[in-house]
């Protein structure tokens, strides 16, 4: 069969690889779907994360388990299950055994963490089922801001993150979304899943656009644009100095992306304005949460994909997820 293994930085690859065999506790997974995640591009310009160890990489996939060893009870053949990879020990695509870019995965001794897997409901495409992981993220961040329905919001990247951010807060009531991403094709995006608005920061200053369309309150005889919560989901330089720079007293700003380098943040800001700086990472409880409003309707994982590659595509596949003007989501789709 074949697997995607990142050999060193730069170094990713389509290699052939024997097929696992389940044991008398493990269940074996045909893989029907998976999401390039952008820390999948992070690892391949970075390397395996534990050095001359080639590394399996995925974590965004859903398929039907085709073998299940006899001592397993939790799970059979045929249940389509999606992996739920911050709640499972296999640490599939960052340096477990597997990773979700194969044709097939094991997951041994299931029955020690069925958190793993959540079921599929029948009325879920495999597809979409992968998605379930990128959009939890975006849910966990949602939870951790704890928004109310009359207040405002401004989510900066509109990549697949973003883009789950936003659809959650739409599905908790919340119209008032101002979105601010340098690609075209992602304002696009983020217009589709329910924002208000989508600038482009170069053209259209965050501070300017925010106050224009709000209005401000002067703080300490300043007058500040008015947001209630801030989420930074791009990574971009500075972002989140300037948004504690201009942001009103009291603002709940949410960091959810990966920073290449340390930031430096205005500690009397902070204290002064009584600013609210909270960390997001992963999804301890959301991943069910997520499959449910799918299956529900109240959430829509199309919208979030640009591209569809055959697994046999999967090198073309990564560097057009690379390019964040031309894709915001690509699928990976198995035979």
């Amino acid at each position: 069969m074949k697997a995607g293994v990142l050999h060193a930085p730069g170094d990713l690859r389509l290699d052939e690889v024997a097929r696992p065999a389940a044991g008398p506790g493990d269940i074996v997974i045909k893989v029907a779907a998976a999401g390039i995640c952008g820390s999948d591009l992070h690892f391949r310009n970075m390397g395996p994360r534990f050095p001359r160890h080639p590394m399996p990489l995925g974590h965004e996939f859903a398929g039907e388990v085709v073998d299940a060893g006899s001592d397993v009870k939790s799970f059979k053949v045929g249940d389509r299950v999606a992996y739920n990879s911050n709640n499972s020990p296999a640490d599939m695509g960052r340096g477990g055994e597997c990773g979700g870019f194969s044709d097939y995965v094991i997951l041994r001794e299931i029955d020690g963490h069925i958190q793993s897997l959540c079921r599929v409901p029948d009325n879920v495409s495999l597809e979409h089922a992968a998605l379930v992981e990128p959009i939890s993220v975006g849910t966990h961040a949602v939870n951790r801001a704890d928004p109310k329905p009359d207040e405002s919001m401004a989510v900066f990247g509109a990549g697949p993150i973003g883009l789950g951010i936003i659809m959650t807060l739409v599905g908790c009531g919340i119209d008032d979304i101002i979105v601010f991403d340098l690609s075209p094709l992602r304002r696009q995006r983020a217009m589709a899943v329910g924002a208000r608005a989508a600038f482009d920061p170069r053209e259209n200053p965050p501070e300017k656009i925010l106050g224009e369309l709000r209005g401000h309150e002067e703080v300490w005889g300043v007058p500040q644009p008015k947001t209630d919560v801030y989420f930074e989901a791009s990574g971009a330089p500075g972002l989140l100095s300037d948004i504690a720079r201009f942001c009103n007293k009291g603002s709940r700003i949410i960091t959810i992306a990966m920073h290449q380098q340390p930031v430096i943040l205005d500690g009397t800001k902070v204290m002064s304005k009584e600013i609210s700086i909270i960390g997001s990472q992963g999804y301890p409880v959301e991943f069910p949460q997520v499959m449910a409003r799918i299956s529900s309707g109240e959430i829509d994982p199309e919208t979030m994909i640009t591209h569809r590659f055959s697994f046999k595509d999967f090198m073309e596949a990564f560097d057009v997820a690379n390019d964040a003007n031309e894709a915001a989501k690509v699928v990976l789709q198995f035979d």
